[in-house]
This record gives structure tokens, sequence and C-alpha cells, in this order.
């Protein structure tokens, strides 16, 4: 593969070998703007010129026709002609530059057109790559309608936050309340068995009281000297000595002791 031609040579149409640009006045070939060496170059009618004619300057044009078919397969011809007028002129029929026309205005090629499209009514038109300028209340609109579709996502999460605060808010307030009514009860229930214990307690000490009193000792031993008593009187009563029936071993009777 050859070598790519850098920016001080061109490739010629036949491919034969990167060649030098050439100075303004130089041979060129067809519409080869490229071959022309300088800034705003331009190749017409087979010369190298610069694309700087004044207003109302003398200049020179080239015509070049095409042939080609449409998008219904009809052959179609266009002619496109250029100039080397400065931008915003171009060269009419007398050889001198001319002001270009605006939009809606008649022309029958792009290049009377201020815009560069001249529309098939023959009409100078913005083309369908001319960036279109944005007038500034739109830009008002645009911004008003961002910051309300902000507003409106902030009051609804707002909205919302607060919703669910208060949700939360009640079931902490029925957990705090739930748990205020238990302690009560736990309350109600440990002061009613310390009242019973109290009350227990105060029994307790009233029995033992009522236990070592004098009273109660003096009964006390009453009963039982008087239960030992008892109990004397019924094993003297019981014993066979002293009822006459009680024989001794060797079979000999005993007389009853005297009182």
């Amino acid at each position: 593969m050859p070598s790519r031609c850098n920016s001080e040579t061109y490739c010629p149409d036949d491919n034969s070998q990167c060649k030098p640009l050439l100075p303004i006045g130089s041979v060129c070939e067809l519409q080869r703007d490229d071959e022309c060496a300088g800034r705003n170059a331009i190749c017409l009618n087979a010369t190298c010129f610069i694309k700087g004619a004044p207003l109302s300057g003398s200049c020179g044009a080239d015509r070049t026709s095409y042939s080609s078919l449409d998008a219904e397969g009809e052959a179609m011809q266009q002619t496109i002609i250029r100039d080397n007028c400065t931008v915003g002129t171009y060269c009419g029929p007398a050889a001198l530059c001319i002001e270009s026309k605006p939009n809606g205005q008649e022309c029958e090629q792009d290049r009377e057109c201020l815009s560069g499209t001249c529309s098939n009514d023959y009409v100078c038109i913005n083309g369908p790559e001319v960036f279109h300028t944005i007038k500034p209340w739109l830009w008002g609109v645009l911004g008003a309608a961002v910051a309300v579709f902000v507003i409106i996502i902030l009051g609804a999460l707002w909205i919302l936050h607060r919703y669910q605060s208060k949700k939360e808010h009640e079931k902490i307030a029925k957990f705090f309340g739930d748990n205020e009514e238990f302690s009560k009860y736990v309350d109600h229930d440990e002061g009613g068995s310390v009242y019973e214990n109290e009350q227990f307690a105060n029994d307790s000490r009233t029995s033992v009281v009522y236990l070592t009193t004098p009273d109660y000792v003096k009964s006390s031993a009453l009963s039982t000297h008087s239960w030992r008593n008892s109990s004397a009187s019924r094993l003297r009563e019981a014993s066979p000595r002293t009822s006459g029936t009680f024989t001794p071993s060797g079979n000999r009777a005993l007389t009853p002791e005297p009182r």
C-alpha cells in the first residue's frame, strides 16, 4: 500500500503518486480545490484561485452539470456553479460579486442564498442540516417546566416522608403505651403480693406473741401436769399389783400391799 499524502501534497486523479500542492494560477484538475496551495484556495476552470473576491469585485465561475437518478428512478440533471467570491456574496451574470439572498427570496442556485439552500420551488430556505435557533422565551418555558417538575417531586417526597413518619410515631406511641399499661398491671400485682405478705407476717407475729404470753405458758403447764397425773392414775389402776391379780413365778400368791 502506498503511503498517504501529507498536508503539503495531494493525490491526483490518476493515483500515480503524491505531488506537491500547486501555487495560485497553476493548472488544476476539475473541482480539485485540495490541489491548490493557500488558504481558501479554489479550482475554477482548471485554474487555482483564492476565494476572496470582494462585494462588487470581478469574479470568475465555472459551471458543471451532472446527471443522476432520483428516488423514483427518473433521470435528473443538476447544475453546480462555483465562484471565487467571499462568503455572503456570489458571482452574478455580469461577473461581479453581488450580495447573497436571505430566506424567502427567489433563487436558481444554492450559492445565491445566505443559507446555501435553494428549494425545489426556487426559494431560499434553511437546509436540513442547519441548527435551529431556540428562542429565549422557549428557554424560559423549559426552565420553568423543569423547576415545577422538581418542586412537584420534592413535594411528593415530603408528603410521603410525613406519612411514613406519622405511621412510625403511632407505632412507637402504641408500643410505649402498651408497656406503660403492662407496668401498671405489674405494679398492682406486686403491691397486692406485698400486702398479703405483710398481713401474713403480722398474723405470724401475733401468733408468736400469743404463744409467748404468760397466760398461755400457765395454761400449757397446767394442761401438761393434769395430763401427766391422769396418765399415772390410769396406769396405777391398770397395774396387776394394785388389782391383786398379779401372780409371781413359783405359784406364790402375793398379798396385797397395804396402802
